[in-house]
């Protein structure tokens, strides 16, 4: 019943199919991008969760290794409205990945948007062994609902560079995603 009510309130993005019910969430992909990336997106209705806590965690972006289990590390390299942050991202089954971003926050008509894009022009040496994330591009975004809670959508563009079996991609896709809303919704509670 309650996933019944989740379709009914949430709708994929026109192009996309929906993959899932999680959490709360309607999760689905998007057609292939030019460089054949897979767009994740989820949309979210989370009642027992506050604006207030979804600030509070996304906005420091230091803190995400805290909240995502992906993330090893992150840290703030320049700060400013435009934040460079260098991430060490660690998934089963494959090479550490390492990426610089850049993240900002921004109002979207009312809803909170903490949004980030791959910083390829910046230099960026792996560790031996490391891969550097090809692309990174996306936003959680959130925006307080009359009465109580919060609706929340997420979007991702991933690509991790070097070679990765097309099996771990596809699970990433929807079990990863999986993962992340569900750890978002735990951090906002």
């Amino acid at each position: 019943m309650f996933s019944l009510l989740v379709a009914a309130a949430l709708a994929a993005p026109s192009g996309y199919k929906v993959s899932a019910t999680h959490d709360g969430c309607e999760l689905s992909l998007g057609p292939p991008a030019a460089d054949g990336v897979v767009p994740m997106h989820a949309e979210c209705d989370w009642a027992d969760a506050t604006i207030d806590k979804f600030r509070a965690v996304m906005s420091v972006w230091s803190k995400h290794a805290d909240v995502f289990a992906v993330i090893v590390k992150s840290e703030v390299r320049r700060a400013g409205d435009r934040a460079l942050v260098y991430q060490l991202q660690r998934t089963k089954g494959i090479s550490d990945r390492e990426v610089l971003m850049w993240m900002w926050h921004a109002d979207e008509g009312g809803a909170d948007r903490y949004a980030w894009a791959t910083a390829g022009e910046e230099a960026l040496t792996p560790a031996s062994g490391n891969v550097r994330c090809e692309r990174t591009d996306g936003y959680w975004q959130a925006k307080a609902k009359e009465g109580g809670g919060i609706k929340v959508v997420h979007h991702l563009e991933y690509d991790p560079g070097g070679y990765v079996p097309g099996f771990v991609v596809r699970a990433f896709q929807v079990d990863g995603l999986k993962t992340n809303v569900s750890e978002v919704h735990a951090a906002v509670r």
